[in-house]
């Protein structure tokens, strides 16, 4: 996998995902799994413009930091107007030493699909429940689209420092952590 500079700073610990980019492939039937991921590496390598790479350069953050942040936006928020906010607020996270708290981190751990971690899952022990540890976790969760990639490379100036997804897909934005309470106490009685 030398050949694709996309992987160039992934972590050998780290697999491919993350790294395939999602879209809509025309595969033959008579395709193996090494054409077919050769095929979603080379879409990523295309996606991911000179442009894209050298503002990431620039910021001083490597392509799989961004690819991280991006499969967290991508798994907690689908309106595409809220994922760069959602990603100024992870990063204001970041910079501030506090953990994400993004539950679709412990469901990658869990294998769940709920909206909400129970207390339960977010006191396992595992690099990438973002509850228990600061930072990011040790690779992507997913796949995240070009959206998401561009939120987490050009995240929002904001004020906000938490959010929720309500039942129906909302966003809600909270800037303290009273604000945020109240919203989960509104949202999830």
């Amino acid at each position: 996998w030398d050949d694709y500079s996309v992987l160039a700073s992934r972590p050998r610990s780290v697999d491919l995902e993350g790294y395939l980019f999602p879209d809509t492939y025309r595969i033959f039937r008579e395709a193996t799994s090494t054409a077919i991921v050769q095929k979603m590496l080379g879409t990523m390598e295309q996606k991911l413009s000179g442009d894209l790479r050298a503002q990431i350069q620039r910021q001083g953050r490597s392509l799989h930091e961004v690819l991280t942040l991006a499969s967290i936006v991508e798994a907690e928020v689908s309106k595409p107007e809220d994922r760069p906010v959602v990603a100024g607020i992870f990063v204001q996270r970041l910079e501030r030493g506090i953990p994400l708290q993004a539950d679709s981190t412990v469901n990658y751990v869990t294998g769940k699909r709920t909206s909400r971690a129970s207390a339960d899952d977010i006191a396992i022990n595992n690099p990438y429940n973002t509850y228990a540890v600061r930072g990011l976790p040790p690779g992507p969760i997913g796949s995240a689209s070009l959206d998401a990639i561009q939120s987490a490379v050009n995240p929002a100036p904001t004020r906000y420092l938490y959010f929720l997804t309500t039942p129906d897909g909302q966003t809600i934005f909270s800037q303290t952590f009273d604000e945020h309470v109240a919203a989960k106490v509104r949202y999830y009685p």
